[in-house]
């Protein structure tokens, strides 16, 4: 299964359960939208990516990526052993290698798609481990017994910079570099993803965004409606409707679940 397709404007919502819904919203000042996501339709795999490049080639990049990853990700071999899942996270990996690849080659035989590229995070579901594999600034969030974490750090110069105590966090929202990525599908050099994973307790809330979201939105009311008891998709709408209040400047895209 590839990338959900849409049209270039507007909304589309995929539900896939009470407890794991995705959005995206092209937002009110873009022409188009270059986010994409996938959902695999047993819930385990997640992805969002958001695609930057001239014309049309932020969508095809982000679009080659997520379709990469998904290709990849169909042979991760089943195992409820503890000692064999660090096969997801090697997975995941090769998974964005893929992607890398399969943008670098596009944007070599393509004109006008040099240079593109696209931050993405792709996130897998195994029990009650989160593996989460990631290249620039996609995020994801975890409300878990009422405190939210961000359990992933963007590949951002204003990023690097908080994390070496330069920068406080409130100054990170406007500084010039929290667009600048150290990493993304498509660099040339360096391309170094991020991998991490995350147990989750029953209840705990996920949040898998792009910057379109959690730029418009603060840690505080990003947990005020994770904390909601309602539906994931009542949650992801409610979420991206708010963005879009606080001027939905970029595209908007956002994957909640619910840990049962």
């Amino acid at each position: 299964m590839k990338s959900m397709p849409y049209a270039p404007s507007g909304r589309m919502i995929l539900v896939r359960s009470p407890r794991l819904c995705a959005v995206t919203d092209i937002g009110t000042r873009r022409a188009s939208n270059e986010d994409r996501f996938f959902v695999s339709d047993d819930g385990r795999l997640w992805i969002v990516a958001d695609g930057m490049g001239g014309q049309a080639a932020g969508e095809i990049a982000s679009t080659l990526a997520v379709d990469a990853i998904v290709e990849s990700m169909s042979t991760v071999p089943s195992s409820d052993e503890p000692s064999d899942r660090d096969r997801v996270s090697v997975h995941l990996l090769r998974a964005m290698a893929s992607a890398q690849d399969a943008v670098l080659e596009y944007g070599a035989l393509h004109e006008g798609c040099g240079g593109m590229g696209s931050a993405v995070l792709a996130a897998y579901l195994d029990g009650d481990r989160l593996h989460l594999c990631h290249a620039g600034d996609v995020r994801c969030y975890v409300l878990s017994r009422g405190v939210l974490a961000q359990v992933t750090r963007d590949h951002s110069l204003a990023a690097l910079l908080v994390h070496s105590g330069l920068l406080s966090a409130e100054q990170a929202r406007s500084h010039s570099g929290r667009g600048m990525l150290e990493q993304a599908i498509g660099r040339y050099r360096g391309f170094n993803p991020a991998r991490n994973c995350h147990d989750l307790l029953a209840d705990d809330r996920v949040l898998l965004c792009s910057d379109g979201l959690w730029d418009a939105l603060g840690d505080e009311e990003i947990a005020a409606f994770l904390s909601c008891d309602a539906p994931a998709g009542q949650i992801a709408t409610d979420l991206t409707d708010r963005a879009n209040a606080c001027g939905g400047h970029d595209n908007i895209t956002a994957v909640v679940y619910r840990h049962a």
